[in-house]
C-alpha cells in the first residue's frame, strides 16, 4: 500500500469520525447560497453554497455539521465540510437567535498541478469560524444569514457570505431553536437498490460520464446502517474507473420514520484505465475512500427512493463525485 493510499485513509477516517456525531441526530436542515473572497494576492470573488445539519446540546449550546462549495477562483476549487461546536442566544420569545460557532474543516483543493501535470488534488485541514443570525416563524421553517472564515495554513484563507431557509426535522414545543436530543427511529432492514446518475472528476476541466450503481443495505439497529455497492463511473474524457465499495453509515430517521438522512464512509476497491493524457497521473488497481451523504424516502411498505453524493477520496489526483438517484426494495 502507498504511503499516499495511507495518508488519504487517516485522514477521511478522521473526518468522518468528526462528522458522525453532529450528523446522527441532525434536528434543522438548512440550505444556503452566497459569496465567497479568496484572503490571497487578488483578493478574488466567486460564488458559495452549501448546507448544515445542526444538532442541540442545551439550551445554548449545539453541534453542526456543514458541508461547503467555496466555488472557483484562479487556481482553487475548494469545497469541504466542517464540524462545528455553536453557542447561541434566543431573543424575542425565541424567535430570533443569535450565534457564534468554530470547528475544525476539511477541504478538497483542485489546484494548479506540478510535475508536468495539469491539475492536482488537494486535501488538507483548516478551521472554520461562523456567526449566524436565525429568524423562526410560526412554523418549523426559518430563514439565516451566516458568515464563515475559513483559515488554513497549507491553502488559501477565505471568508463566505450567505443567506440560507431551513427546516426543523423534529416538530419544536413552541417556536425556535430546539433545545433536546431527538428520538431513534427505526432500523432501516435490508434493501436493494439500484441507481443512475453523473460522475464528475475534480479536475480543472470537471470531465463527465453517466454513472450507475447497485446497492445492498442492512441495517445495524436505529442509528448504523451498512453497505456493499457496485460502481461504475463511466468513460469520461480522461478514462474510465469501476469498483466496488463497502461503507459503515450513521444516520437518523424523521417524519415517522419514512425519511432518512444518512453519512457513509468506507473503502472503495476500483479499477481504472486511463487515456494518454497529462491531466491524468495516476495509477491501477487501487484502494480509494469512498464519502457519502445521501437521503431516502420510504414511499410505500416496500419500496424506497433515495439521492445519494459520493465523494471520492483517493491519493493519486484522481478524485470524483458521483451523484446518483434510484428507487430500492425493501425486503
Amino acid at each position: 500500500m502507498t504511503k499516499n493510499s495511507l495518508k488519504w485513509q487517516h485522514v477521511a477516517l478522521a473526518s468522518v469520525l468528526c462528522g458522525a456525531s453532529a450528523f446522527a441526530q441532525a434536528q434543522e436542515a438548512t440550505v444556503f447560497a452566497g459569496g465567497m473572497n479568496a484572503r490571497n494576492d487578488d483578493n478574488a470573488h466567486t460564488y458559495a453554497w452549501g448546507f448544515d445539519y445542526r444538532q442541540a446540546l442545551s439550551k445554548h449550546f449545539a453541534t453542526s455539521f456543514t458541508w461547503l462549495n467555496e466555488g472557483h477562483v484562479p487556481d482553487h476549487h475548494r469545497d469541504g465540510f466542517a464540524v462545528q461546536v455553536w453557542a447561541h442566544q434566543p431573543l424575542f420569545d425565541r424567535r430570533f437567535d443569535v450565534a457564534v460557532g468554530v470547528g475544525p474543516y476539511h477541504y478538497y483543493d483542485t489546484v494548479q498541478g506540478s510535475r508536468g501535470r495539469r491539475y492536482e488534488d488537494d486535501h488538507g485541514w483548516g478551521a472554520m469560524f461562523s456567526v449566524a443570525a436565525t429568524w423562526y416563524f410560526e412554523s418549523r421553517w426559518y430563514v439565516q444569514a451566516r458568515a464563515n472564515y475559513v483559515q488554513s495554513p497549507s491553502s488559501v484563507n477565505s471568508v463566505t457570505y450567505l443567506l440560507g431557509v431551513g427546516y426543523q426535522l423534529e416538530k419544536p414545543s413552541s417556536p425556535g431553536p430546539l433545545s433536546g436530543g431527538s428520538k431513534p427511529g427505526l432500523p432501516t432492514g435490508d434493501v436493494l437498490t439500484v441507481m443512475a446518475g453523473l460522475s464528475v472528476v475534480n479536475s480543472l476541466d470537471s470531465q463527465n460520464a453517466a454513472a450507475e450503481a447497485i446497492e445492498y443495505r442492512h441495517g445495524f439497529g436505529p442509528w448504523f446502517d451498512g453497505t456493499v455497492s457496485l460502481i461504475n463511473e463511466g468513460h469520461s474524457d480522461i478514462g474510465s474507473r469501476q469498483g466496488a465499495a463497502a461503507q459503515v453509515w450513521i444516520k437518523d430517521d424523521f417524519f415517522d420514520d419514512r425519511f432518512s438522512l444518512g453519512l457513509g464512509f468506507g473503502p472503495y476497491v476500483t479499477w481504472n484505465k486511463y487515456k494518454e493524457n497529462r491531466a491524468a497521473g495516476g495509477a491501477q488497481n487501487v484502494v480509494a475512500g469512498l464519502l457519502t451523504m445521501s437521503a431516502a424516502y420510504r414511499f410505500a411498505d416496500h419500496w424506497v427512493g433515495r439521492i445519494s453524493w459520493n465523494r471520492v477520496v483517493t491519493g493519486y489526483d484522481r478524485d470524483s463525485d458521483i451523484f446518483l438517484a434510484g428507487v430500492g426494495y425493501k425486503f
